[in-house]
């Protein structure tokens, strides 16, 4: 079993979300999702749910901040792919 925190942008702030995930990668169970102030209380969060369940690591999914900018694969007025 693994953890995934996964961190992203919304209007309301930085939301995370929490999930349980097998070794297929499939999610056991229902996401938590909540809203934090800061990328450390989230991780914080996923550590403290990974070291209770007797897990050493957790995995990251970081979706904050990307904006077309940062994908130059997308040309602007053509669309989403090449």
């Amino acid at each position: 079993m693994t953890i995934r925190l996964k961190l992203e942008d919304s209007r309301e702030g930085l939301v995370a979300t929490i999930s349980q995930r097998d070794e297929t990668g499939k999610a056991i169970g229902s996401p938590s999702v909540f809203r934090v102030d800061s990328k450390d209380e989230a991780k914080q969060k996923a550590k403290k749910l990974a070291r209770s369940l007797g897990l050493k690591v957790y995995g990251i999914v970081d979706k904050t901040g990307t904006d077309e900018a940062a994908q130059p694969w997308q040309v602007p007025g053509v669309g989403g792919a090449l």
